[in-house]
């Protein structure tokens, strides 16, 4: 018989298993902490379980990992990134800041891209599939096992590889076992879900009980650029309207990202533009000056082009902000350490 893997298994389904077993409902709930909050890597180590009970879970389950195949460490500010191998060799970037104390965790959610955006380096690679929910919750338990301090809060941002709603039923899933008291008990304030924009997806995932917060790649101000910029983008009035839709039925703000390349899209009249479209809306705006890479043909403003084109957002953006990027020298873009190590 083939063993399940336990770890792309919803509350529910654990449940209903446990009791197909014979146990009584608690069970589910200490299987849930031993793997996420406890990190338990083998059945016979879950010593509150009846010895009857490790032994079944281990006949018929398995707890997978995700195994460390290359990482690197910022010379120049607190940033790690890391390639994990799955079970099949599939490399997963996913990476570590650190600002003033306050820890994030940036993960993917396909091996690779099939999206093919200009300013991102994952596609570069191609698509080889979609990330199981189980490949998606060991990128959170690496973290958690060696890189941050027991009890301490993180955020998650799904901003590495792959397009997030493109891989739906995973992301769901490991979203709702990232949410639970029984396993990670993270809140909407503490995971980010990083999208180009799919006006159907992000309605589904609205419409849905799970707890986070939407982030949507806009990075032009007309459909012309972006596209050319974005092939696979929908247009933006489709795009921002299920964004709209999100905030209103959540009572909160989405936040657009605005990658600003030199001479490309962040000219006098991109800024009000921008400003235009997020005026009295439910959005902030995140501007990230674009992160270079060799070879790559953009190349990110200087800092007094970077404040010329906030200028004529201050007075109508509910709130901006410029996120510097970290990990410049090790490569801790989307997509660079995997396509370093791959070429």
């Amino acid at each position: 018989m083939q063993k399940i893997n336990i770890k792309n298994m919803s509350a529910a389904e654990l449940l209903t298993a446990v009791e197909e077993l014979g146990e009584k409902r608690h069970r589910a709930a200490q299987i849930f902490k031993w793997l996420y909050q406890k990190g338990c890597g083998d059945f016979s180590g879950m010593t509150n379980l009846p010895t009857s009970l490790r032994r079944t879970l281990g006949d018929r389950f398995t707890i997978t990992w995700l195994r460390l195949a290359e990482s690197v460490r910022s010379h120049v500010d607190a940033s790690q990134k890391f390639l994990l191998a799955s079970d099949d060799g599939a490399l997963i970037e996913a990476v570590l800041m650190d600002a003033h104390g306050h820890r994030t965790i940036c993960i993917s959610s396909q091996v690779g891209c099939a999206l093919g955006c200009a300013l991102c380096r994952t596609g570069d690679g191609g698509f080889e599939r979609n990330l199981r929910s189980d490949e998606i919750l060991n990128q959170v338990l690496f973290f958690k096992a060696g890189h941050i301090p027991p009890r301490e809060r993180f955020n998650i941002v799904f901003m590495g590889m792959g397009e997030p709603l493109l891989n739906l039923d995973n992301l769901a899933r490991a979203l709702e076992i990232i949410n639970s008291p029984d396993a990670f008990a993270l809140g909407e304030k503490r995971i980010t879900v990083s999208t180009i924009g799919i006006p159907e997806a992000i309605r589904e995932l609205g419409a849905s009980r799970l707890k986070f917060s939407l982030a949507v790649s806009l990075n032009a101000t007309t459909d012309e650029a972006r596209k050319r910029l974005m092939p696979a983008a929908r247009s933006i009035d489709d795009t921002l309207a299920a964004a709209i839709e999100f905030a209103r039925a959540r009572k909160t703000r989405v936040t657009l990202e605005y990658v600003l390349i030199d001479g490309v899209n962040d000219t006098q009249e991109d800024a009000r533009r921008l400003a235009g479209l997020t005026a009295a809306k439910p959005f902030k705006l995140n501007l990230i000056p674009f992160n270079e890479w060799n070879g790559c043909a953009f190349r990110r403003p200087s800092d007094e082009r970077i404040d010329s084109f906030i200028a004529p957002l201050l007075p109508q953006a509910n709130a901006v902000t410029v996120r510097r990027s970290q990990g410049g020298d090790i490569h801790a873009a989307c997509g660079q350490l995997r396509m370093r190590r791959e070429s």
